[in-house]
């Protein structure tokens, strides 16, 4: 993963074939990625921004965050340097405006989602049932594809607006499917050789 966020900037750049050659990626470096493209396509209340740092908090999956931290740096969202908080309890959680949760058990999570409700926060998860325990984006595996879905009534409790295009390329929106496929003008670059524009996972 090093150096991956200069390869989403740049891999337009590349030629054809030599992005057809591109590898497939661990599930742990797809959701990362994923997390920091999901900042541009999402706007937050201005007083969730008011510190100089944007955070995205991780709890239960240090491989993502490490994977996230090898992405980072001297890169920004949002106007703001972005940093990568591992937290081990939802109380640790801060002004973080992103809080990505590996897999948890179910009742733990729906009552991690009670504590912070209405909080400005773009929860994220990876597990069965996420979006029914309060998340607003829930990574699902698809046909060895990295998909997600969307709860746009977890977006507005949390004050959270998400644009028309990352609706557009959800699996589900609220339990309803509106597509399937990820449209190359979301993917990474990287990614973007795939007849799917979403990346394959490495085979375990």
């Amino acid at each position: 993963m090093a150096g991956l966020l200069g390869a989403l900037m740049l891999s337009s750049l590349v030629p054809e074939p030599a992005l057809a050659a591109a590898p497939s990626y661990s599930e742990d470096q797809v959701e990362a990625a994923f997390l920091y493209r999901f900042a541009g396509f999402v706007s937050w209340p201005k007083p969730a921004l008011d510190s100089s740092a944007f955070t995205v908090a991780i709890i239960d999956d240090d491989a993502v965050a490490s994977d996230l931290e090898r992405m980072l740096p001297h890169n920004q969202l949002k106007g703001r340097q972005v940093r990568v908080r591992r937290i081990t309890s939802i109380e640790q959680l801060g002004n973080a405006q992103i809080l990505y949760i590996g897999q948890s058990n179910p009742r733990t999570l729906r009552r991690w989602m009670g504590m912070i409700a209405g909080r400005p926060v773009l929860v994220v998860t990876n597990q069965p049932g996420g979006l029914e325990a309060g998340s607003v984006i829930n990574f699902l595996v698809i046909d060895r594809h990295v998909r997600f879905e969307i709860s746009l009534s977890a977006a507005r409790r949390s004050g959270l607006d998400i644009s028309a295009d990352l609706l557009s390329v959800a699996t589900h929106v609220q339990g309803r499917p509106i597509g399937s496929e990820t449209p190359c003008e979301f993917a990474p670059p990287q990614f973007r050789a795939r007849p799917s524009c979403s990346p394959r996972l490495a085979s375990r």
